[in-house]
């Protein structure tokens, strides 16, 4: 996940001006010895780890190294008590500039070690929830990965936080050279793409441990080397991220190589958007959590370095793609509405009959709701026949669904 504080310095030059300004806290002031292990969740490839937030009971937040600024959900912090500061505009993946509050000096405890923020974005998750299907209290982003080395073994469902002074690797691991920015509010690697029937294609790959994709390319890219049109097999769809929903062309590359890494047949999102994140140059593209989440991962900002261990399971997550049309939403109590938002054209959802707006009853006999927004969609990524049962203005009726490749 993308998210960018407009005029970030400027921002953080008015907060602590005039005479009465104190130095700013520091970030991270660990309350226990390193490491620091702590359990988390791998929830469509991100990972979300238990926290506190100014000494609440433990919430769940996205750990992230694409977000500039950490963040609390805006409900979450009125209901902490948080004291907005100042307002700011911030740009995510998804379309839409928000507008949203700054606060200042919060404490995110994990796993012991106090991560003290001097500056905290107040964000409007409940958009961000609907395409996720699962709610967070906020995100954990850049000083994370500035202050320790972040190793997170995906397949154990477990982080630990390292301190960089004394960390050393003699592992087999595949070391990968990462591009740090000064700020450490981003990471970047040398990568070529090779699309079928194309010539391959250097470029430079953000890595973005917030974002669900395998292979994310932004706009100005796919128009400088017109991929929307060059590529082939493509199927229109939209991606999601904080700022709502943005538009993207589905591929398949044949393989995109970082270093000694080399991952077949990655599904592609080649960005359409005109505006937010993905509709910028600052990179050609990201690498996400639907690749790094085969692997055991350390990130090592201080030694400028990515390392990824082969996790001993079959990983298809990077492949993994949608075969039915359906662009899908969560709502209601506990985010257990499943409706569609989008059918795409000359889909099988599209010759099923579906439309946006229906709210999926069931699937084959088992209700909606059950299933949740991430299983629904897992079940229609495979080639198979479903009876899915919709309501639509007030009345339930029965479409059969054969899902089937489409990139």
């Amino acid at each position: 996940m993308r998210l960018r504080l407009l005029a970030r310095r400027a921002a953080v030059l008015a907060v602590c001006a005039g005479a009465a300004c104190t130095p700013s806290p520091a970030p991270i002031a660990p309350a226990t010895a390193l490491p620091v292990v702590v359990p988390i969740e791998v929830y469509r490839h991100r990972v979300y780890l238990p926290a506190r937030i100014a000494g609440s009971d433990p919430v769940a937040l996205i750990l992230d190294n694409g977000a500039s600024v950490s963040g609390v959900h805006d409900s979450v912090a009125r209901a902490l008590g948080v004291r907005q500061s100042k307002t700011a505009k911030l740009t995510g993946n998804g379309q839409a500039m928000m507008s949203i509050g700054l606060a200042t000096d919060v404490p995110f405890d994990v796993g012991g070690a106090t991560i003290r923020e001097p500056l905290v974005a107040m964000l409007p998750y409940d958009e961000f929830a609907r395409h996720e299907g699962r709610l967070n209290a906020g995100v954990l982003g850049k000083d994370v990965y500035a202050r320790f080395v972040v190793d997170i073994d995906y397949a154990a469902h477990r982080l630990t936080l390292r301190d960089p002074a004394t960390f050393t690797y003699d592992g087999t691991g595949i070391v990968i050279p990462l591009h740090v920015s000064r700020t450490r509010d981003a990471a970047w690697m040398s990568a070529r793409i090779t699309f079928p029937g194309l010539a391959p294609i250097d470029a430079r790959l953000g890595l973005d441990m917030g974002t669900y994709s395998a292979l994310r390319v932004y706009r100005p890219f796919v128009t400088a080397h017109r991929l929307s049109v060059a590529v082939p097999n493509g199927v229109t769809s939209f991606g999601f991220g904080l700022g709502g929903e943005f538009p993207v062309r589905l591929a398949r590359a044949s393989h995109v190589t970082i270093g000694g890494l080399n991952v077949d047949r990655p599904v592609a999102e080649l960005s359409l958007a005109d505006s937010g994140a993905t509709a910028g140059s600052g990179v050609d593209g990201t690498i996400g959590g639907a690749i790094l989440s085969c692997f055991h991962m350390i990130v090592d900002y201080a030694h400028a370095r990515m390392i990824l261990e082969p996790n001993g399971q079959a990983c298809s997550s990077s492949s993994d793609a949608d075969m039915s049309g359906l662009v899908l939403d969560a709502g209601g109590p506990g985010l257990a509405t499943i409706t569609v938002g989008h059918v795409v054209a000359a889909t099988p959802a599209a010759d099923a009959g579906f439309q946006e707006g229906d709210r999926l009853v069931s699937v084959d006999g088992t209700p909606a709701d059950s299933l949740g927004l991430l299983r629904v969609q897992t079940l229609f990524s495979q080639a198979a026949a479903y009876r899915v049962t919709i309501e639509r203005n007030g009345s339930t009726t029965d479409l059969s669904l054969r899902t089937r490749p489409l990139i």
